[in-house]
């Protein structure tokens, strides 16, 4: 090639088959990250109605069900792809 990057040795991997349900390990850990994360947000929310005293106590129970909720959507969405490249 001119522009100095080597050819690719060999035709792009075929696409994966979409699909409307992730595979089971996806969904049952996502589900299960799902209830962690709805039970996380609800301790936060009642520690921080009962006392000012709990705030740390609900906000790290606050940020726990944030990254719980967003592990879930990975989990539940078909997991996160690394190696999107059509070659690899």
């Amino acid at each position: 090639m001119s522009d100095g990057l080597p050819a690719f040795p060999h035709e792009p991997a075929p696409p994966e088959r979409r699909r409307l349900v992730p595979e089971r390990p996806l969904l049952v850990r996502g589900l299960a990250l799902g209830a962690l994360a709805l039970g996380s947000g609800w301790f936060a929310w009642q520690a921080a109605r009962s006392s000012w005293l709990l705030a740390p106590v609900s906000a790290v129970l606050g940020a726990s069900a944030l990254l719980a909720g967003w592990a879930a959507a990975i989990h539940l969405s078909g997991g996160e792809k690394f190696d999107d490249h059509p070659w690899v």
